[in-house]
């Protein structure tokens, strides 16, 4: 059985925030009360707090290794093509593995251990979820 909803609550909005209400009822297809009241209580649960914070760690690791990852990335391409190029001439010295090409390989190994590191304390706080 359905208890009769008889308070009323009053909101006070701009125009512009009454029309975001309205737009956002009508695409979830409940009236604006419905609505408010389902997203009050997606806010309160518990869970959805969980999960939206595990959504932003996410977002703020993937940000945050991105573009680490392609500049790394890029100068270890730049690396081992010149080694090509240099060993195909016949003018790779052992000098140019040990302080350019090494550091490269070294630089992105630590790079990737931290990613999944960061990836391994994401999955264990999504499985706690």
């Amino acid at each position: 059985m359905m208890r009769q909803k008889t308070k009323v609550f009053q909101l006070r909005l701009t125009p512009e925030e009454a029309d975001i209400f309205k737009e956002k009822a009508k695409s979830a297809k409940q009236s604006i009360s419905q609505y408010i009241l389902s997203a009050v209580n997606e806010h309160s649960n518990v869970n959805v707090r969980q999960k939206l914070k595990l959504i932003q760690a996410l977002g703020e690791f993937y940000r945050k290794y991105h573009n680490e990852l392609s500049h790394i990335g890029g100068n270890l391409n730049q690396s081992v093509k010149r080694t090509n190029e240099l060993a195909a001439a016949g003018l790779l010295p052992p000098s140019y593995i040990r302080e350019v090409l090494l550091p490269a390989i070294l630089e992105t190994k630590s790079t990737l251990d931290a990613i999944k590191k960061g990836l391994e304390e994401v999955t264990q706080k999504a499985v706690k979820v």
